[in-house]
């Protein structure tokens, strides 16, 4: 079989896709854990309007089905280098594409992880539009202040009502007037609480609630699987380190989306994913030709 692509969410559906109409042999590992099911909504994605993250991944592989791409629902624990590839799950392949994506590490207050998803969201070009004009609580994560005062002054676009809750973290003068200007106001106690429901609210620590159509946190991003590490590709900042055709350190290795790029959106993700397997399907034709990796 000529690629594994580990991981089914939209990077991986768009490589398989891309390298099974190239008329690759691939197989497909999906263990259902796509970073974004709890989502109500797939947002700001071309062609996709209103589906929800399962719609949009069953549509895709669907898609897969009819360019004879294996898909396999499971988790990949160990992929084993042999002497003209790899072994993944019992299957020996050529090549490797992993699209194991990240986990969002979500602040540490009651509520936020029960809304995920939901009330509770994290990307203002992805849920902005559908609360523009309508109260919007950004909640920090302690100890990051500046990536707080960046997403609140994002929301000032959609909504002229926008508190920034810095749950105990002070901020200085300049990010406070940066902050006034754009209309953001900011509260600095505590957070206790977030939720319950679509028409959320942020209760501080003197027990006021904020009411907010829509509670937007940081998080902190993660990769949802260890195996580039083991494989021995380099991974740099949470990011799998790849050249521009998406390249590991590990011939014969690539990562596609978020592993690569944690700050993709999902659109992005799948464009990412298309790029790279085109560089794949060129890399494998220079090995057919002769020419090695």
């Amino acid at each position: 079989m000529d690629v594994a692509v580990i991981g089914g969410s939209v990077a991986g559906l768009q490589a398989a896709l891309t390298l099974g109409r190239a008329r690759r042999q691939v197989v497909l590992f999906d263990d259902g854990r796509a970073r974004n099911r709890t989502a109500s909504h797939v947002h700001n994605y071309l062609g996709a309007v209103d589906l929800a993250p399962a719609e949009l991944l069953a549509v895709g592989r669907r898609q897969l089905a009819s360019y004879g791409v294996d898909v396999q629902d499971s988790r990949v624990e160990d992929v084993t280098p042999d002497d003209d590839g790899f072994v993944v799950d019992g299957r020996h392949v050529r090549v490797v594409v992993l699209a194991t994506g990240l986990w969002d590490e979500l602040p540490d207050v009651p509520g936020v992880a029960d809304g995920w998803g939901q009330s509770v969201v994290a990307c203002p070009h992805c849920h902005g539009w559908e609360v523009r004009d309508q109260p919007l609580v950004q909640v920090g994560m302690r100890g990051a202040p500046d990536r707080s005062v960046a997403r609140a002054l994002l929301l000032s676009r959609w909504s002229d009502d926008v508190v920034l809750c810095t749950d105990g973290d002070v901020l200085p003068g300049t990010q406070l007037d940066r902050l006034a200007v754009a209309g953001v106001k900011v509260r600095t106690e505590r957070v206790i609480e977030v939720g319950p429901g679509v028409q959320s609210g942020v209760r501080l620590v003197n027990g006021e609630m904020l009411a907010a159509a829509r509670v937007f946190v940081v998080v902190r991003q993660h990769q949802q699987s260890d195996l580039a590490e083991r494989i021995g590709c380099q991974v740099a900042d949470g990011a799998v380190v790849v050249d521009d055709g998406g390249r590991t350190t590990v011939p014969g290795v690539y990562a596609v989306g978020t592993t690569a790029a944690p700050a993709l959106l999902a659109i992005g993700a799948a464009g990412h994913a298309s790029t790279v397997a085109v560089a794949v399907h060129g890399d494998l034709l220079e090995s057919d030709l002769g020419g090695g990796w």
